[in-house]
């Protein structure tokens, strides 16, 4: 790669402008951004089992389509168990298309298991699958999650298709939040995943190729060549390997028996309620390098679901909650959070330790960046502790016992109106990642819904104080390994140097 090309790349993610900075269009510009009023209901989906029992629950009734987008899809129990309900609806006569990010950092449904899905009807593609040499274009991933049926019903949110995202993983789950929709608003959202699904960005799976011998004999200059039989044992692993995807398996059974009893008690204990003022936002799909490099135009034509987040900052009172795995704000934006301050505007926000994140350099950088904050009496920050908040039963003990984190993306504005999407406040969300989110005002019961979890969520976090410390003494990184611990100190100068990357 040439070397102006990296630093043009540098120049552009340096330059990105704060999310608080910029007005919001009022004008509905389809189908990105779409106002709908009273046309939409809605339901929070805090608890993980839950989530996975919705989305096995939106498969069972669709008549017609599925559409799956994703920025991680695993093939571990919940997604072997997703993907055999997929499969069966695509038995009655359903269309099912998969959409998920080729992120190498997280990109599992490579192509092997891309042919067993195509056996099987289901049409899988790729989004962004650059060379991660490509400076310019590897960055900007797909970090939308959407789950659509029928054009009728939907569900976003932060969790991704992961047993960590489900409350299923004994070594490390994340404390979520979804939304469902049932409305006008479908119909939008259905169209922005046609968008993507077709995208310039998007590319088809490969065929896998069967390895062929293609030398006389087994010796080269003497020696054995075992390389074509190497490469045919790889190649009957991985497809062996994808082929459980859809295999039966007495486990998936029995944690699916549990997903269907619990899950569903467990939805039931969440109303559905009418959003009187509804909004689906979204970021543009694709962009060139070209495009980017023009800043101004890049994010008045794609960066549009930030614009949405700033114009909502209107609704607020007196009050505003901000619920992410992630707090890292730039120069720009700590000058309107001060703003805010400086309007004894209270801001809560509840975001991860060292002991409750799996993203160790943005630790490193947000125990500098909070203390910016903490000495306003009007900001209150909540570190989550990393162990289970003891909000809803689980399927057993080594779960509870596992690692527990937030990696919810929630901005709640009054008592009345909220955000629930995929947006992170961070960089890559800011900038690089596209993303989506619901918003809804007048709706009081969904508000507190949201409210309500966030503060039980907030009884397992360390308070901060003026000092940006624990109020009850107890060390910042409490509760992390001496791995991370050390990772921690050892990150901090090349995390600090790198944040605008992340």
């Amino acid at each position: 790669m040439r070397i102006k090309t990296v630093i043009l790349a540098m120049v552009l993610s340096i330059t990105s402008s704060s999310i608080l900075a910029e007005t919001a269009p009022e004008t509905d510009i389809f189908p990105y951004r779409q106002t709908s009023f009273d046309k939409n209901d809605m339901q929070i989906i805090n608890n993980g089992i839950a989530g996975l029992f919705a989305r096995i629950d939106l498969i069972r009734r669709a008549k017609k389509t599925i559409d799956v987008e994703y920025f991680i899809f695993n093939p571990d129990t919940s997604g072997r168990i997703i993907i055999k309900e997929l499969v069966k609806a695509t038995e009655r006569g359903v269309k099912v298309r998969i959409l998920v990010d080729k992120s190498k950092a997280v990109f599992k449904l490579d192509e092997y298991y891309a042919q067993v899905l195509k056996e099987h009807n289901i049409e899988i593609r790729y989004y962004n699958s650059a060379f991660f040499l490509r400076i310019s274009s590897v960055q900007f991933r797909n970090h939308r999650k959407l789950f659509v049926i029928d054009s009728e019903e939907a569900i976003t949110g932060g969790r991704n298709i992961a047993d960590e995202y489900f409350n299923l993983s004994k070594k490390f789950n994340f404390l979520d939040r979804d939304i469902w929709i049932q409305g006008e608003l479908v119909k939008t959202m259905q169209a922005t995943f046609n968008l993507y699904w077709n995208s310039d960005i998007v590319q088809k799976p490969k065929a896998v190729i069967v390895p062929v011998k293609t030398y006389q004999n087994n010796k080269i200059n003497g020696v054995e060549d075992n390389s074509y039989e190497l490469s045919l044992e790889s190649h009957m692993k991985k497809l062996s390997e994808a082929k459980k995807i859809v295999a039966e398996n007495a486990e998936d059974n029995k944690t699916l028996d549990y997903v269907l009893d619990f899950g569903q008690r467990e939805l039931n204990k969440t109303n559905k309620y009418r959003c009187p003022e509804a909004v689906f936002a979204t970021d543009r799909e694709g962009a060139s390098f070209i495009e980017r490099l023009d800043i101004k135009n890049y994010n008045k034509n794609y960066r549009l679901l930030r614009k949405e987040i700033s114009k909502w900052m209107g609704k607020i009172d007196d009050e505003i909650t901000l619920d992410s795995p992630y707090f890292l704000n730039d120069s720009n934006s700590l000058e309107i959070v001060n703003n805010l301050l400086a309007k004894n505007t209270k801001i809560t926000i509840l975001t991860n330790s060292l002991n409750s994140t799996d993203a160790i350099y943005v630790s490193t950088v947000f125990t500098d960046t909070v203390k910016k904050y903490t000495p306003n009496e009007n900001f209150n920050a909540y570190t989550y502790k990393g162990t289970f908040s003891n909000e809803s039963e689980l399927m057993n003990d080594e779960i509870k016992n596992a690692s527990w984190g937030t990696h919810s993306k929630t901005i709640v504005y009054n008592n009345n109106s909220f955000m629930v999407g995929t947006f992170n406040i961070d960089n890559r969300s800011n900038f690089y990642n596209t993303e989506m989110a619901l918003f809804c005002s007048g709706s009081p019961e969904l508000t507190n819904e949201i409210l309500s979890n966030i503060k039980i969520r907030m009884k397992n976090s360390h308070h901060l104080n003026s000092a940006g410390r624990p109020d009850d003494g107890s060390d910042i990184l409490e509760g992390a390994s001496l791995t991370k611990k050390l990772l921690y100190f050892m990150l901090k100068i090349p995390a600090s140097l790198a944040q605008f990357l992340m």
